[in-house]
């Protein structure tokens, strides 16, 4: 059992050097890091253990949530927070914590008002977020217009090579016709 303490703990993620690589460099492998902190002068930080994420299931489990979010494959169902730029750390650790994980999630929250509303410091960003999937949404209606025009360019090519035949053979019989009248 975890003793009751001030102390403000979580955890972050960290690095260890891991020997040498083929090419002379440092090699270094992901490790997850604690920070115990009593402000405002006490802070220890070091490589968590085991015995760290069974006394601490609550701070474990918001950073396995932000990881998560971090750590996105390209998904269907919107753009990744971790990828926007407009989105600070900051930021994006508060959206992680509120299961907000990509752009279009946060797009829902700009109309929202009451107490289903965002936090103030995220209104702007969720207004930001529904500009940008508005600016987006256009893209692919560029997209598909050149696709369009592509198409109805080729169609003219190849009819243009075809009136060009035409023409040519028709030029050769009035050629072909004059010589006979002459």
């Amino acid at each position: 059992m975890s003793e009751q303490s001030q102390a403000l703990i979580r955890f972050k993620p960290g690095w260890e050097r891991d020997g040498v690589s083929e090419d002379g460099l440092p090699r270094f492998r992901a490790t997850v890091r604690i920070v115990k902190e009593v402000p405002p002068l006490t802070k220890v930080e070091y490589l968590a253990t085991e015995q760290d994420f069974d006394e601490n299931p609550g701070p474990y489990a918001l950073f396995l949530k932000e990881e998560e979010a971090r750590h996105q494959e390209p998904r269907e169902d919107g753009f990744p927070l971790a990828l926007w730029p407009a989105v600070n750390p900051a930021q994006f650790q508060a959206l992680a914590h509120r299961d907000i994980n990509t752009v279009e999630q946060l797009m829902k929250y700009a109309d929202r008002r009451g107490n289903d509303a965002m936090p103030g410091e995220f209104k702007e960003l969720a207004e930001r977020a529904k500009v940008m999937i508005a600016m987006t949404s256009q893209i692919g209606k560029f997209e598909e217009l050149i696709r369009d025009l592509k198409g109805e360019r080729d169609a003219l090519v190849e009819q243009t090579a075809e009136q060009r035949a035409t023409i040519s053979a028709q030029n050769s019989q009035i050629a072909a016709m004059r010589q006979k009248a002459a």
